[in-house]
């Protein structure tokens, strides 16, 4: 009996039916296979855990192969969603969120994403900044920039993966968890914790790294390196040594629509040197319908 899902803790209300229809993943015949899979689906992705557990321990061909067929469905509707929400802000010329275009993409990686829960972790964050931005004797944008600090890696444990980049240092549903990131995931959860507080924050692309701007501070921030703040003059030296020829475009702002992009490229290396070349693939082709040219 399987009375919940050990990943999130939800409790699922029909337990019997479930334990019924995860049994007849192992049923050869195809047409049961199609409703049970059309079934399972109804559950949503937090069935998707029980089914990862199957998919590895399982016996049967069949319940391995159902498994895999119904967790991919779940992440290839993920990506269209993304797609299509990206490609209708292009069209309306507008830009995307970055809080539910992150959550999003998570689903991908881990259709159980809780988007909800996702949020409420980032509130807590920004409260715990509050209460500590609060607490200082001196109350300005540093000091506000300082508490954010304090409660993003002191209190919370938010730090830099070493030395390889996984797919669980981009997606949301486990950065929340491990606290574990690459700078691009990192800074775009420090810059939405950020915005809770009231500052007003800016993406960095900068080849090889990606920084945080505060553009009233005027201040670069290396959320992968502990929030540690550079220079432009300290930007521009490490990009001549990563053998780039520096231009002022380098360290202009950049939109939710170009962070999104470019996790996703993180991702596909991240999950080809994986060898996980489903994955891969999937965004691969998301990848290419997104950066077409906008059609006249």
């Amino acid at each position: 009996m399987i009375p919940y899902n050990s990943d999130t803790d939800i409790v699922f209300e029909n337990v019997g039916e479930l334990d019924a229809l995860l049994r007849l993943l192992d049923d050869p015949d195809e047409t049961v296979a199609q409703a049970v899979q059309k079934k399972l689906s109804e559950y949503g992705g937090n069935i998707v855990p029980h089914l990862r557990i199957l998919l590895e321990n399982a016996p049967s061909i069949y319940t391995r192969r159902n498994s895999e067929i119904i967790i991919h469905e779940f992440q290839k509707n993920a990506l269209t969603i993304l797609r299509e929400t990206i490609i209708s802000a292009r069209n309306l010329k507008e830009d995307i969120s970055l809080e539910k275009s992150v959550i999003q993409l998570s689903k991908f990686g881990y259709p159980e994403t809780n988007g909800t829960a996702i949020s409420s972790q980032l509130d807590e964050i920004a409260l715990d900044a509050h209460h500590s931005f609060i607490r200082t004797s001196s109350t300005n944008d540093l000091t506000l920039l300082m508490s954010l600090n304090d409660s993003f890696f002191e209190q919370s444990g938010f730090r830099g993966a070493t030395p390889d980049y996984k797919p669980d240092h981009s997606y949301f549903h486990s950065l929340l968890k491990t606290r574990i990131g690459i700078p691009i995931s990192l800074s775009a959860a420090y810059m939405l914790v950020g915005e809770r507080v009231g500052i007003e924050l800016d993406g960095i692309g900068m080849p090889l790294h990606f920084l945080v701007f505060h553009p009233i501070l005027r201040v670069y921030i290396d959320v992968f390196n502990f929030g540690v703040f550079i220079s432009r003059e300290d930007c521009k030296h490490f990009i001549s040594k990563s053998n780039f020829d520096f231009n002022d475009s380098m360290l202009d702002k950049v939109t939710n629509h170009t962070i999104i992009i470019r996790m996703i490229r993180n991702l596909i290396y991240a999950h080809s040197h994986n060898q996980e070349m489903w994955e891969a693939e999937q965004l691969q082709q998301t990848l290419d319908v997104l950066i077409q040219p906008n059609k006249p």
